[in-house]
């Protein structure tokens, strides 16, 4: 009895001081509930779609299912609207919480959500002007059909929770800079489930196509929502955001260091995010579907080691702040060789099964380039390797130069990946970014978080 007690005291109860000699156990509890409770998180975001898209597709049809990809496409520019304050909060408030302010904690964490109710309130007059003025059926390229005639209300319920959920979606970094990470992504794991709840409920009832959409679009923000109830109201309440808690000074700080993320995000998304544009300029759409595929079964490698890397962000910032730089270099060091060694085993295993793996998802259609799979592999194993060293920058708040790698990578990667794609083919890509990526992120992320070290 005692055993379930204390478990649910863990995930459901307010946090509890602690002397000093259970820092160190708390910090690592924390960074392995969160990277756990992510993976299981993974599992469910990945299975529960596999459901439901077969149950949307059916009820929504080809033409609106493909209008509502189309527009939630388009408006993924959203994810830039925190201005990188969402980061910024993360990073300061796990620096923060280390000296046991709560006053201070709470300044952090209201400033921020002003500043992210401010902006979402901008975003939602620039786009309720917008609406009305804009041919968004020329804009998704709807002409005609059922598609042209509900464009505007299929924008409408896609926006709106997107808007809403811009200051919502700050108890994410709230839980992972207090190291409570697990805590979100168990409403993650529960908000998975709502979502194949409610696409069977609308179909069943058969509510309309665009409260499908809507429903499924508001999944995130809901959860986000209830997620807040119940940490601010019920699991720290010292920390509930109020405008008396308002900070100017602290505003500041926090723009400035969120703008420096938002810039970070920025040339992140430029330089790893525009191979499949690339591909299709230099050898024409047939190439980028093959080289698309490819990179879904390759990406998952990172995409598994990120998640045991992630937590060490503010496990790091707290550790600094104590001094602790002990800590934070033996716990990189067992974070790379995990995430290395894992990742190395799994490139294996995906030259190994790729040809199946591609017939399943293609029927047969798409053939393995094993020379622009290998590329891949090489690249997902230094994003591997270098994620946990990007922690610790992140902890320390070295942003800017992260920033000057990232524009020294793009504007020297992408015109070459160009200019090789059109003579040696898509391979090239791969390979430019793995070769310039070590050089020019790698290497220096490695021996700057050396420096932090010492």
């Amino acid at each position: 009895m005692s055993r379930i007690e204390g478990i649910v005291r863990l995930f459901f109860g307010k946090k509890e001081s602690c002397s000093e000699a259970e820092i160190k156990q708390k910090r690592q509890r924390g960074v392995i509930l969160t990277a756990g409770a992510a993976a299981v998180s993974k599992v469910f975001m990945t299975l529960i779609p596999l459901i439901t898209v077969r149950i949307t597709l059916d009820y929504l049809g080809i033409e609106l299912y493909g209008l509502w990809n189309a527009a939630t496409s388009f408006f993924a520019m959203f994810s830039f609207a925190d201005l990188g304050l969402g980061s910024g909060l993360q990073t300061e408030l796990s620096r923060a919480a280390t000296f046991g302010d709560g006053e201070v904690n709470r300044k952090i964490i209201t400033s921020v959500y002003v500043m992210m109710a401010g902006v979402a309130f901008l975003m939602s007059v620039f786009w309720g002007l917008a609406y009305s003025f804009v041919d968004w059926p020329a804009v998704l390229n709807v002409q005609d059909g059922e598609g042209a005639q509900m464009a505007g209300c299929v924008l409408f319920v896609i926006v709106v929770p997107t808007i809403i959920n811009i200051p919502a979606s700050l108890i994410q970094r709230t839980q992972l800079a207090l190291q409570e990470g697990y805590r979100y992504h168990l409403w993650q794991c529960a908000g998975s489930c709502l979502g194949l709840l409610l696409v069977l409920l609308v179909a069943k009832i058969n509510l309309g196509p665009v409260v499908m959409i809507g429903a499924v679009s508001s999944v995130t923000v809901v959860t986000a929502i209830l997620n807040s109830f119940v940490y601010y109201g019920f699991q720290q309440p010292g920390l509930r955001p109020s405008l008396r808690f308002f900070d100017s000074q602290i505003s500041k700080r926090l723009l400035q260091t969120g703008l420096a993320f938002f810039v970070l995000s920025v040339l992140t998304a430029l330089s790893l995010s525009l191979d499949n544009y690339l591909v299709g300029k230099a050898a024409g759409m047939d190439a980028v579907t093959p080289y698309a595929l490819q990179y879904k079964i390759a990406g998952m490698i990172s995409t598994v080691t990120l998640m045991l890397s992630t937590p060490m962000w503010t496990a790091n910032g707290e550790a600094l702040s104590r001094g602790d730089y002990d800590w934070v270099k033996k716990a990189t060091r067992k974070v790379v060789w995990i995430s290395l060694l894992f990742s190395a085993s799994a490139s294996v295993g995906c030259l190994l099964f790729a040809k199946p793996v591609l017939d399943i998802l293609s029927g047969g259609a798409v053939a393995v380039s094993y020379g622009t799979l290998l590329g891949m592999c090489l690249m997902q194993v230094l994003l591997s390797f270098t994620s946990p060293f990007f922690m610790v920058l992140n902890g320390a708040k070295i942003i800017r130069f992260q920033v000057v790698m990232y524009l020294v990578f793009a504007a020297v990667s992408l015109p070459l990946k160009i200019f090789l794609a059109e003579m040696l083919g898509p391979a090239a890509i791969a390979w430019t970014g793995a070769v310039f990526y070590l050089f020019f992120i790698t290497v220096p992320t490695f021996l700057r978080a050396r420096k932090v070290f010492l």
